[in-house]
């Protein structure tokens, strides 16, 4: 008989399965067309159906990783709430401090939520990010976004 031994690996599959199926719901009347003339809806049909076999994947994970015998990790409340927020504060500051100020808070911070992360390893991931992005969005790709914002008018344009 199967166990379900790791709950939340199983729950998290279960979900990503239940977003795919919703996302090709929603999708079904866009044309998908082939791989050679592709639709409106082919790639998020092939994307929701990607997510699925992972989905499956983490779900007999769970199962089969019953066997051994662990015992589950506690939540890590800081790590959910710091990833959650990221976004909503990387959108809201992007406007306002400029792509590499944002970039770099906003991995610093998360990279907080982290129990193997170091501070060393965190800023130099935030810097590494920072201009890696900054180059990458607003020299190679011409994004209309400024590398320094208004709040930071030393630097900013």
């Amino acid at each position: 008989m199967l166990k379900i031994r790791n709950g939340r690996d199983f729950v998290g599959g279960a979900a990503m399965i239940a977003v795919s199926l919703m996302f090709i719901g929603f999708g079904r009347e866009l044309d998908i067309g082939n791989s050679f003339q592709m639709g409106p809806g082919y790639f998020p049909v092939m994307l929701s159906l990607l997510l699925i076999g992972i989905g499956v994947l983490i779900m007999v994970q769970s199962l089969v990783v019953a066997v051994r015998d662990e015992p589950d990790a506690p939540a890590n409340w800081k790590a959910y709430i710091l990833v959650i927020l990221a976004p909503v504060l990387f959108g809201l500051a992007l406007s306002h401090l400029g792509l590499a100020p944002t970039m770099f808070l906003m991995v610093g911070a998360v990279s907080c939520a982290s129990r193997y992360a170091g501070w060393r390893h965190s800023i130099a991931l935030a810097l590494f990010m920072a201009i890696s992005s900054v180059v990458l969005f607003t020299r190679l790709l011409s994004l209309p976004v400024s590398a320094f914002g208004p709040w930071i008018p030393f630097l900013g344009n």
